[in-house]
């Protein structure tokens, strides 16, 4: 009897060393991985697809190919605010009481910009130049998850870990962009923007996660005061800044045919990163900790050529673009991290870029646009439009396989998503135009690297809204 009683305490004291390790090698319990997403701006180009290298000819060209800026005739303005809703279903094979329905919605300003032409400049050619805002990327996404796990210890006895965590991060990174087109000859016009990614301009520059973590140890299902913590981290990102340029040009094939050509540099932006952990345990001392340090992030650079076709009624006009991003380059660099490991990570999965490739993404869109134009009539108070547009949007992702020993290193292949896309529009009395869009995007068993578990994914669904408003001076 006496022997049984010391081995359990022993097991109970072994327990409880196993527990002080495991808080210390990771407080976080889960880690949670969530990269940005790029966005596009403008309902009228979103109602086509997305497909608008080729075609951009309004107040958005800047955000789509700047070398379209050329054919826009009249000073305008624009605006553009957006609303989305992005849910997951995640399930796991190995830990089901994951499998949880996690949304978020948010809204925002997406787009606004002030245009000029200039007529007849250098050899008679056109001159455009504009100011842009461009929000170029979401950080928003929110987790409320339960989690446990079991490990066997000596004689039998059994170490369960109970977790509820709560995560949301949030932000975006927009640019202030000045941009310029200028028409070369009568068919070919090339533009270029200048990216400022400065918070000392746009003051909602950064993001920031919040996570929060009530653990309890469990040994042979016994719980004791001892074994509760609580966990509060707080990251924040502040102080971005990196400039960034977009190429583009546009080429008239002939009355109908168009192709566009653009490109985004790649780029190195500094950020200001700030972390705080409070550990409540429960008869341990509280423990506290904080870290400022400088960080690098490296956004990968990207090309896009589109074509487009417009009928000789002039009111139906199809377009199809192709876009390759270079996720690889997509790099944060750390140099004052303790776990030298960790100085040289991958954006996407947090994980060192060494154990994270990730192949590059090829977007692809195919988008129309009707105008209900009666050539018989060219002056109308009204003139309506409808759009629809379907398109390919993968995803970068590591896709670590499943091993008996966890994940190994991954082979970077994509997450694939779809979508559709549906538009309308009408100009009124030549003076404003206002569009309005909407885009259901999903992907089925993608994130895996999320929670970073093996057999454990997500199916996504996404709703998003834009509508946009043009004054033309």
């Amino acid at each position: 009897m006496k022997k049984v009683y010391l081995q359990s305490l022993c097991n109970i004291i072994f327990a409880f060393c196993l527990i002080g390790i495991l808080e210390e090698a990771s407080a976080q319990g889960i880690p949670i991985n969530s990269s940005p997403n790029v966005i596009g701006s403008g309902a009228r180009a979103i109602g086509m697809g997305g497909a608008f290298i080729a075609i951009a000819d309004d107040a958005t060209s800047a955000s789509w190919n700047p070398g379209g800026l050329t054919q826009l005739e009249r000073p305008e303005f624009s605006m553009v605010y957006s609303y989305k809703y992005i849910g997951e279903d995640f399930e796991s094979s190995t830990h089901p009481e994951l499998k949880e329905d996690y949304s978020i919605d948010f809204s925002q300003l997406n787009y606004m910009s002030f245009v000029y032409p200039f007529r007849r400049t250098i050899k008679g050619r056109n001159l455009v130049l504009s100011l842009n805002y461009q929000a170029k990327y979401d950080f928003d996404r929110e987790l409320d998850f339960f989690y446990r796990d079991m490990s066997a210890l000596a004689l039998g006895n059994v170490l369960g870990l109970h977790s509820q965590v709560n995560y949301k991060q949030s932000g975006q990174l927009a640019s202030l962009s000045p941009a310029f087109g200028f028409e070369l000859t009568d068919r070919l016009s090339v533009g270029l923007v200048l990216n400022l990614w400065n918070q000392s301009i746009l003051s909602n520059n950064e993001w920031t996660v919040d996570q929060e973590e009530y653990r309890t140890f469990r040994t042979n299902g016994q719980t004791t005061r001892a074994s509760f913590s609580h966990t509060v981290i707080r990251k924040k990102y502040k102080n971005f800044e990196g400039t960034n340029v977009t190429l583009g040009a546009l080429y008239r094939l002939g009355e109908r045919w168009q192709i566009g050509f653009v490109y985004n540099s790649k780029f190195t932006a500094d950020v200001d990163y700030e972390e705080w952990w409070a550990i409540t345990r429960g008869l341990g001392v509280p423990g506290f900790y904080y870290s400022k340090r400088p960080l690098k992030y490296t956004f990968p650079s990207s090309f896009g050529v589109g074509l487009a076709y417009r009928f000789p009624n002039d009111k139906l006009t199809l377009s199809f673009d192709i876009t390759r991003r270079e996720w690889d380059q997509f790099v944060v660099h750390d140099p004052e991290n303790r776990n030298f490991m960790m100085r040289k990570r991958s954006g996407i999965s947090n994980l060192p870029t060494a154990w994270s490739p990730h192949d590059p993404t090829y977007t692809l869109r195919l988008g129309m646009e009707y105008l209900f134009f009666n050539p018989n009539k060219p002056r109308r108070a009204f003139l309506p439009s409808i759009r629809a547009g379907l398109f390919y949007d993968p995803e970068p992702a590591s896709n670590r396989p499943a091993r008996w020993f966890g994940l190994g290193k991954g082979d970077g292949s994509v997450d694939n998503y779809y979508g559709i896309t549906l538009g309308a529009g009408c100009l009124i009395k030549n003076r404003v135009n206002i569009d309005v869009a909407y885009v259901y995007r999903w992907g089925d068993d993608v994130r895996q690297d999320t929670f970073q578990l093996v057999g454990t994914d997500a199916d996504v669904d996404q709703h998003m809204f834009y509508l946009s408003t043009v004054i033309y001076f």
